[in-house]
């Protein structure tokens, strides 16, 4: 039986005796990223757009260089989870399986860096990134904001997933993609986003932290905005990389610029 995204469940309401309300809860599963048999990662996950997943999260954590090196994706579902069995150069499996950052560890939904080995693999060295030449439009990214939310099905279902969406630089949200865990979310982004190097920005609907930030330098993605405040170490991840890092301020309704310094 195939996973489902999300479920209709009843819960009881406190201090109505006898009242209950339907609500729709997301789903989150084992996904097991697997290469040319290498078992190395599983991420808890909402299970859908898992080509997009599959390929956004080679290229966000340095598995692949480009969208290329990915030649064959086969999803398999099984009893308690899904497996992703993604074929790739032989050259690139050699270095991922040389390198320190293992992680043949369950990934909880919420955290982005969960089961490496040790904390140099945490805070891996990033690219600088070229600056994105574009200005940054306040109304571009209201309008972006403002469109988030009709890109996004699931959340309008259940109330609870994050969005990662790619937006032109005029404000124009391209697509997005949703779950349960907000990097999950950008690497289903980066995946649809694939090779594409036309200009525009990141639009996450979460919090920034330092693995969002490092999904992006790894991405090439020059500039984020975020919809809620930034850690110190993704200002100053964002910083390092040259990322020009946005915050929009909901009690306010002010865009803030953190990085590169202005």
């Amino acid at each position: 039986m195939p996973f489902v995204n999300d479920q209709l469940v009843s819960a009881n309401l406190i201090g109505d005796q006898g009242q209950a309300r339907d609500w729709v809860l997301p789903n989150e599963v084992p996904i097991g990223f697997i290469y040319n048999k290498f078992e190395h990662a599983v991420m808890m996950a909402t299970p859908s757009n898992l080509e997009d997943f599959a390929l956004g999260f080679s290229l966000a954590e340095g598995v692949l260089h480009r969208a290329g090196e990915l030649l064959a994706i086969r999803v398999c579902e099984l009893k308690h989870g899904i497996e992703l069995h993604i074929t790739i150069p032989d050259n690139r499996l050699q270095k991922l399986k040389m390198h320190r950052q293992r992680r043949a560890h369950r990934g909880r939904a919420g955290c982005g860096i969960c089961g490496v080995d040790n904390l140099s693999d945490a805070l891996r060295p990033l690219p600088k990134l070229t600056a994105d030449s574009f200005g940054l439009d306040r109304g571009a990214i209201l309008q972006a904001i403002n469109l988030l939310p009709d890109y996004q099905p699931m959340r309008a279902n259940n109330h609870t997933v994050h969005g990662a969406a790619w937006v032109a630089k005029d404000g124009k949200l391209l697509f997005a993609r949703e779950d349960i865990g907000r990097h999950n979310a950008l690497d289903k982004m980066i995946g649809a986003r694939g090779s594409s190097t036309a200009c525009g920005f990141a639009l996450l609907s979460s919090r920034c932290t330092y693995e969002l930030v490092q999904k992006c330098a790894m991405a090439n993605i020059g500039t984020l905005v975020c919809l809620a405040a930034p850690t110190i170490s993704a200002v100053e991840t964002a910083i390092k990389a040259n990322i020009r890092l946005c915050i929009f301020e909901r009690k306010t309704k002010a865009l803030l610029q953190f990085s590169p310094p202005v």
